[in-house]
């Protein structure tokens, strides 16, 4: 992870490892008000020391604003880790090399978009509970919910790829291959052979949307650390999205041009 993702996406008080963190110049972020993604400058930077008892914080912050409107503001509290001494320095320097945020304002956005609230049904309150846990930093509990969402969601996805497989002009038969799959038992299996069934059409690049989200979902969830989760969880999130969101949008788009085409072309408007 480098310094400006530290700063835009890393999920509290997991600690991150970056030799020597210095907080970058400028990060890129939403900004509501500018209503699009925007560079955000750094201004003031703190370093202090908080106690309580016995115990002591040395922590640092780092303050963002919006360089398109100003109106928008970033704050992240964070603390240097691992602290070692530096070789040859003879006790005179020393170095870090990990990084944990500990604080942020505001805190990041964990509402469901609208559009994908409608997508996902009653599905939507497991995706909102895999942001909440990956914000958290439990990665695994994210990739958990994530899979709860496309299990359910399987015989859906089955239905809306072959839509889009019919406007591609798939045959019929491989249409029915593929609704064919979700006559099988497990959510496991029915994913895993649909994937395989995916019409080249709808491989961009020769990646497969199902397939993709079916290996990866499974990847995190046997093995890995909760900050493998994280990381797997963030590199999937747009997938995830792309699949619920785009492709009913697409199938859609597609079925009604061709109502359109085919009306005007009954209507002897060529």
């Amino acid at each position: 992870m480098t310094p400006s993702e530290f700063i835009e996406r890393a999920p509290l008080y997991t600690q991150v490892q970056i030799k020597e963190f210095r907080p970058p110049d400028s990060i890129t972020r939403i900004c509501e008000p500018c209503k699009k993604e925007t560079t955000w400058l750094i201004g003031n930077k703190l370093d202090g020391v908080a106690s309580a008892g016995n115990t002591r914080l040395d922590f640092n912050a780092a303050a963002y604003a919006c360089g398109l409107c100003r109106g928008s503001n970033l704050v992240v509290i964070y603390e240097l880790l691992n602290w070692s001494e530096v070789p040859g320095s003879h006790g005179g320097m020393y170095q870090h090399t990990a990084v944990r945020k500990i604080g942020q304002v505001p805190p990041d956005d964990i509402d469901v978009p609208p559009e994908l609230v409608g997508r996902l049904g009653s599905t939507a309150s497991h995706y909102k509970k895999a942001l909440i846990s990956r914000n958290a930093g439990y990665g695994i509990g994210a990739m958990a919910y994530l899979r709860r969402v496309v299990d359910e969601k399987t015989d859906e996805l089955i239905n809306v790829m072959a839509d889009l497989a019919r406007t591609y002009e798939a045959s019929e038969e491989d249409v029915q291959k593929l609704l064919e799959a979700k006559t099988r038992t497990s959510y496991k299996e029915k994913l895993e052979v649909a994937s395989e069934l995916i019409p080249a059409a709808l491989r961009p690049g020769g990646v497969n949307p199902l397939g993709q989200l079916y290996q990866h979902t499974s990847i995190g969830l046997h093995g890995k650390t909760d900050d493998e989760c994280v990381a797997i969880f963030d590199d999937l999130r747009a997938d995830f999205e792309y699949v619920f969101r785009n492709l009913h949008n697409q199938a859609e788009e597609r079925r009604e041009f061709a109502r359109r085409v085919q009306t005007r072309a009954g209507g002897g408007n060529n």
